[in-house]
C-alpha cells in the first residue's frame, strides 16, 4: 500500500520543451545527453515547486520508459540534478493500451494512492480528468500548472483526513 502522493509524469512537452530545445539550438549548445533531450530548467523548477509543496513520488508515464530502464532513468534524474525521486515507471505492458488504462492498472497494484497526471497529450479516462494537468508542449510545466497540481494534491490529502 502506497500512502504517498504520486505524480504521473510525462517528459516530452512537459519537461522537454520546444522552446528550450530551440533556444539551445540557436545558442549552438548541446540539446541532449546520453538519455535524450535536455529538460527546460524553468519547467524543472516548476516540477520542484510541486514536489516541495506536496512531497509526491514520481511515476514516469513518459514514452522514455520504453528506451530506458527504471535504473537508467533514476541515474539520469541524479546526474541531471532533478527534483524528487522516481518511485516507478508505468508497466510496459501492451503498448496499445492508453496511458489512462496503464495508470488505472498501476493504481490498482499500489493501493490507489492520490495522484496527479502531468502530460501534454490527453489520453486519459473521464474519471482521471479532475486530476489531469495539461501542459503546453512549447513551454512545458508553467507556474500556473504547478499551482494547479499542488491544489489537486493538497485537496486529496485534506479529503483523506476527513
Amino acid at each position: 500500500m502506497m500512502n504517498r502522493l504520486v505524480i504521473f509524469l510525462d517528459f516530452d512537452g512537459v519537461l522537454n520543451t520546444e522552446q528550450y530545445q530551440a533556444r539551445l539550438a540557436v545558442d549552438g549548445k548541446p540539446t541532449k545527453d546520453a538519455w535524450g533531450p535536455l529538460f527546460d530548467p524553468r519547467a524543472v523548477d516548476n516540477l520542484r515547486l510541486i514536489i516541495d509543496n506536496a512531497d509526491a513520488a514520481i511515476v514516469i508515464s513518459s514514452s522514455w520508459r520504453y528506451a530506458h530502464s527504471l535504473g537508467s532513468l533514476r541515474m539520469m534524474w541524479e546526474l541531471r540534478g532533478l527534483p524528487g525521486e522516481i518511485f516507478d515507471t508505468l508497466a510496459c505492458g501492451a503498448t496499445y493500451i492508453s496511458r489512462g488504462e496503464e495508470i488505472e492498472c498501476w493504481l490498482d497494484k499500489h493501493g490507489r494512492p492520490d495522484y496527479v497526471i502531468i502530460d501534454d497529450l490527453d489520453d486519459f479516462f473521464p474519471a482521471q480528468q479532475p486530476r489531469y494537468v495539461e501542459t503546453n508542449p512549447i513551454v512545458g510545466i508553467t507556474e500556473a500548472d504547478a499551482q494547479k497540481a499542488i491544489k489537486m494534491l493538497q485537496k486529496s490529502v485534506s479529503e483523506r483526513r476527513k
